[in-house]
């Protein structure tokens, strides 16, 4: 993951000198755009899925707290029969 993060840093700073250098700059402008742009779809289409992923999480964490909280009998209605 480390490897992952120091390439993907090195390729921020390359598109950030890139769009400073004068002669590249016309060039690699409209580049920028179309990854900008592209970047903002994925993550638009991305987005739906993380809000599932996060309420998911957080259900689960709150069925396991309340779990944690009662006892046997309140979730099983047939123990309270056998006693």
């Amino acid at each position: 993951m480390i490897t992952v993060l120091f390439w993907a840093t090195i390729a921020i700073f390359a598109m950030l000198l890139l769009g400073i250098l004068p002669g590249v700059k016309e060039v690699f402008r409209p580049l920028m755009d179309i990854i900008s742009k592209g970047t903002g779809e994925v993550l638009k289409f991305a987005g739906g899925y993380i809000l599932w992923l996060a309420k998911t999480i957080i259900h689960a964490h709150i069925d396991l707290v309340i779990h944690l909280c009662h006892k046997r009998s309140y979730f099983d209605p047939a123990e309270k029969m056998r006693k």
